[in-house]
């Protein structure tokens, strides 16, 4: 699961070096989910856990021009964080999605999980 094509061999629990304003290894945040929220996208299993909280486990050790977050965020090149959710599911979300506060959700709270397939006719 999860939105970046990682080689799992960059994972790292060090910030790369430059680099400033990474969620903090080991601390809960919630996360929030923000890209597609449909039931048909690659990253539905993450949308369903959008407003719950994971812990973060390491960083994808990604070379950035871009110091803070904002800068990261506004050139579109936030960086991954992997991160380990409640249900002890894994999963690798971008670091603006990593959330010190309920009150910092500005979406919708998700479905719990994918639509009942239809019933059969008989």
């Amino acid at each position: 699961m999860g939105k970046a094509k990682t080689n799992r061999s960059k994972w790292t629990t060090t910030p790369p070096p430059g680099i400033q304003d990474l969620p903090t290894v080991g601390k809960l945040y919630w996360f929030e989910y923000h890209c597609w929220e449909s039931h048909q996208s690659g990253d539905a299993k993450l949308w369903y856990r959008s407003h719950t909280q994971a812990t973060v486990l390491g960083y994808y050790a990604d070379d950035s021009e871009w110091p803070t977050i904002e800068k990261r965020c506004e050139q579109g090149e936030v960086l991954c964080c992997r991160v380990r959710f409640e249900d002890g599911t894994y999963g690798d979300v971008f670091e603006d999605e990593l959330l010190d506060s309920r009150d910092d959700f500005c979406r919708p709270d998700p479905p719990k999980g994918p639509p009942p397939p239809p019933k059969a006719k008989t």
